[in-house]
């Protein structure tokens, strides 16, 4: 197995996340080099890759581009965009702009087309970048592995906008319903954080139905910890008891 890096940085600015101070604004390799990088890999004898990214699938290789980078939207244009590259009911806190790169769809496209008999993974990718033009990829594509990450972070509506995560509990639970009609079988694993700043019981409540109602394969759950420069340690107060933290 081997594991290729794509991209480096995110620009989701989620309230609890240090990632966009240490790791900077999204920037992606290009594809064709990516591509060539699996393929030098299969010649290998590697039967397995996994693509990496801090926020994996926001993938948007614009290096054969006109221009090499994204053209200039006109004022207002955000949430169209935003309609057209993420999955129904999410949003971001930026202006998505990639008309005219290489999607991340293509580029695992690309991948899983150097060769058939190499199973392709990928991580860490942010829910709301689960388009419909990615999940047929996975779907149509016998070696892109059926098992999807899907951090949620919370179950609650409330929590979700503190947390700036960018959509609602249903929006979640509708997405995780698409994910499964149309990639069968598949493996759904999550993120979940408790103990964010203000949490209450009915929030946790919510986190654990939740994680009932959604029956994931896999979860890696963790009490909240500040981190300096986020939007949490500068807005909010860490107000949940440790013990509480560690309880949920």
């Amino acid at each position: 197995a081997a594991f290729v890096s794509i991209m480096r940085g995110c620009n989701n600015m989620c309230a609890f996340c240090i990632v966009p101070f240490t790791r900077g604004r999204e920037r992606s390799r290009p594809a064709a080099s990516i591509v060539e990088e699996v393929r030098m890999l299969s010649q290998a004898g590697v039967k397995e890759v996994t693509l990496l990214g801090q926020n994996v699938n926001s993938y948007a290789d614009w290096s054969e581009a006109e221009g090499g980078g994204p053209p200039r939207s006109p004022p207002g244009a955000a949430a169209q965009d935003a309609a057209a590259v993420y999955a129904q009911g999410f949003g971001s806190v930026y202006q998505p702009r990639r008309e005219g790169a290489t999607s991340f769809a293509q580029l695992l496209a690309a991948v899983a087309a150097v060769d058939p008999e190499i199973r392709v993974r990928f991580t860490s990718p942010h829910p709301k970048d689960f388009s419909d033009e990615v999940l047929r990829v996975i779907a149509e594509n016998h070696n892109v592995c059926s098992q999807l990450h899907m951090p949620a972070q919370s179950g609650h509506t409330a929590m979700l906008a503190r947390m700036r995560r960018g959509y609602t509990r249903d929006a979640y639970d509708a997405l995780v319903a698409h994910v499964r009609a149309t990639i069968p079988n598949v493996a759904l694993s999550t993120d979940i954080i408790t103990g964010f700043c203000g949490e209450t019981e009915e929030e946790h409540a919510a986190t654990v139905d939740l994680m009932r109602s959604t029956r994931f394969d896999n979860a890696f759950m963790f009490a909240y910890s500040q981190r300096d420069k986020t939007a949490a340690a500068r807005h909010l107060a860490d107000d949940v008891p440790e013990e509480v933290k560690s309880a949920r």
